[in-house]
């Protein structure tokens, strides 16, 4: 399962910053105990950050970034107009299609303070669902109380739970005025903090468990998705001793907070749920957090009692440990939502193998280890992909892209093409084989290429991709990027902070190494990086402290 994080907007954007810092904190840790756990949620993973203003995604990596209508607002924003918001993403409409297409769950947040935001969540979901993916939208409701926005701003607001409402589509509604609390008053930094944790908290479970859907069915998952009406998410940290149960009393307190978040838009009773337990203890304790919760459920939905949980664990989870939940709001029945499983996908595919041929297997390959991909300069199909590709000839691909899309859609001319024939004419550009490479699903349909195919793909880039050689502090030395081993490099990457200046440059030369073998990186091709002053070199070494 792939899963892409969007933020829509300033507002969306800076939640998913605090997620992307928790996850790639949790990752940095799970790479020293576990690393073929980190490396498979690394994979399962990717950020980007969508925008009207150009300038608002300055502090953000090339390769996540998202402008959208770029003619509709000369790249400064909406205005703070959610219908310029909405005429923007219809520009860009067909290169966001092609974003969240390569995705099977896509979770989009946005705050409804201004423009972009409350202009871009609903169709940006809408978008998503026509394509058969799960959507989880999160959206934050303005205060009017506190005057964050003006009335009209605050009915529009209100207005886009009416249009999810309609279509269907469940959705995370926090709202901004329960921040504000009268015998607490904090700043607003905090107070945005405070609200943020509990969300990054209760997606990070998830992420765990959409990563991979042994314990959890998808059909179940439709189930909870499904109709209209709200979803709300807790956490609530359990930290017991060392090799012990969490006690009675931990317990007892995490179920609570867990029920207890306070920040959501939630009017009934509560229907399906999942809960997601991660700690190292016992099964009792497990049993002991399903009960609490349950309890809890019970005694607050009224009379008809509605909930029906779904139980999951998050082993292997570094520490914050606890307990997380997805509540969804019973508002009767509903057809469950038929999503396009990328699973369902692959056994239609393998199903379509005749006697004659030979099957596929379609196993994802091996990632590189690259940087926590909530982290990572990941290029996804559509942010990077040629705005006017060439047609393409009768019965073959106009670009490699092109070819990539539909080998990872397991289109039958792909496939055949991707076994043999790499010495099609299909023109090979050096630059796009470096984007595909920084893709998440390019590296999964890699190993269905040829080995004519992989050895014309690593030619390119090596005759038409030039790397600047930085200098890089490798435990007490200092030494140039193309004198480092693939070994080096590899724990560099894993121990080090790495700056954002050499982050692409280092990713690129350990999917080489990954996907072709140590071997491969002797053929890479360096230019010296000028000097900048002292400034720039200092910088670029003090960032790499062990």
């Amino acid at each position: 399962m792939n899963i892409l994080l969007l933020g829509a907007g300033g507002g969306g954007g800076n939640i998913l910053r605090s997620l992307k810092a928790l996850f790639r904190r949790d990752l940095a840790i799970a790479e020293k105990a576990n690393p073929k756990f980190a490396d498979r949620l690394r994979r399962a993973v990717t950020t980007r950050f969508l925008d009207t203003n150009e300038f608002s995604l300055l502090d953000v990596l090339p390769e996540e970034r998202v402008l959208i209508g770029p003619s509709v607002t000369g790249r400064f924003g909406s205005r703070h107009d959610p219908q310029v918001a909405r005429a923007a993403l219809e520009e860009s409409r067909s290169e966001v299609e092609r974003l969240v297409a390569g995705y099977a769950v896509v979770i989009i947040v946005a705050t409804g303070g201004k423009g972009t935001g409350a202009g871009t969540i609903y169709p940006l979901a809408e978008m998503v669902r026509r394509h058969k993916k799960l959507v989880i939208p999160i959206f934050v409701r303005p205060s009017f109380e506190h005057h964050e926005v003006e009335k009209p701003r605050f009915d529009h607001a209100l207005g886009i739970g009416d249009q999810f409402d309609a279509a269907e589509i469940r959705f995370v509604e926090i709202l901004n005025e329960r921040g504000y609390i009268e015998s607490d008053p904090q700043p607003q930094a905090i107070v945005w903090e405070r609200m943020n944790t509990p969300i990054a908290r209760g997606l990070r479970s998830f992420l765990y468990v959409l990563s991979d859907l042994s314990q959890v069915d998808p059909s179940d998952l439709s189930a909870l998705f499904g109709g209209m009406g709200r979803l709300r998410m807790g956490f609530a940290e359990i930290d017991p001793d060392a090799a012990g149960d969490p006690t009675d009393a931990q317990i007892d307190g995490a179920a609570r907070a867990c029920w207890d978040e306070s920040y959501y838009a939630f009017r009934g009773s509560v229907g399906t749920s999942l809960v997601c337990i991660q700690g190292d203890w016992s099964n009792i304790a497990d049993a002991k957090i399903k009960s609490r919760i349950a309890t809890l459920a019970h005694s607050t939905s009224g009379v008809q009692v509605r909930y029906n949980p779904l139980y999951a664990r998050a082993d292997h989870t570094p520490k914050p440990w606890g307990v997380s939940a997805i509540f969804a709001e019973y508002t009767g029945r509903s057809a469950s939502f038929e999503f396009d499983w990328p699973i369902a996908a692959h056994a239609r595919a393998a199903r379509r193998t005749t006697t004659d041929e030979t099957p596929i297997v379609l196993a994802p390959a091996a990632a590189p280890p690259i940087a926590p991909a909530a982290a990572t300069p990941v290029s996804a199909a559509a942010s990077a992909a040629p705005r006017h590709a060439p047609q393409p000839a009768p019965g073959g691909f106009g670009t490699l892209w092109e070819f990539a899309v539909a080998l990872n859609r397991q289109d039958p001319a792909a496939i055949a093409l991707a076994r043999d024939g790499a010495s099609e004419t299909m023109p090979v550009d050096g630059i796009e084989v470096r984007k595909l490479l920084s893709a998440i699903w390019f590296r999964t349909v890699f190993p269905h290429f040829s080995g004519a195919w992989r050895d014309r793909l690593l030619d390119v880039l090596a005759n038409e991709v030039v790397i600047a050689n930085h200098p890089v502090k490798c435990g007490h030395r200092v030494k140039p990027l193309k004198d480092l081993s693939y070994a080096e490099m590899k724990q560099i990457w894993s121990n080090t902070f790495v700056p954002e200046v050499l982050r692409p440059d280092l990713e690129l030369l350990l999917i080489v190494g990954r996907l072709w073998g140590d071997a491969a990186l002797s053929r890479v091709r360096f230019a010296d990086v000028e000097a900048d002053g002292a400034s720039r070199l200092g910088a670029l070494i003090s960032g790499l402290r062990t």
